[in-house]
């Protein structure tokens, strides 16, 4: 709709001259994307909420069976939520892969 209005399509009209065709039918095509992702997101909120499925949290959501490396951060290495005193004393924090090094 920028671009029509750049193009010089004026507003509030029942019809447009042919010119304008091409953007019009893309802005139409983005409002029925708009309206569906719209829609699909309340469905997910609804599924939610009505099947209210328990999913147990992982200490490290990032350990996926299939490449058994998962994140090695600090961050990943205490529970959810996380205790009260973690750590007894500050934990020493090592190069571990040499691939994310930054120089």
């Amino acid at each position: 709709m920028h671009f029509l209005g750049l193009a010089g399509m004026p507003r509030r009209i029942p019809d447009y001259p042919d010119s304008y065709a091409g953007w019009n039918a893309l802005a139409s095509y983005g409002s029925y994307v708009a309206l569906f992702s719209t829609l699909f997101f309340f469905y997910l909120v609804f599924n939610t909420l009505v099947t209210a499925r328990k999913i147990p949290a992982k200490n490290n959501p990032w350990n996926f069976e299939t490449s058994k490396i998962g994140s090695t951060t600090l961050e990943w290495e205490v529970s959810s939520p996380p205790a009260y005193h973690t750590f007894n004393e500050i934990p020493v924090v090592r190069e571990t892969e040499t691939s994310l090094k930054i120089n």
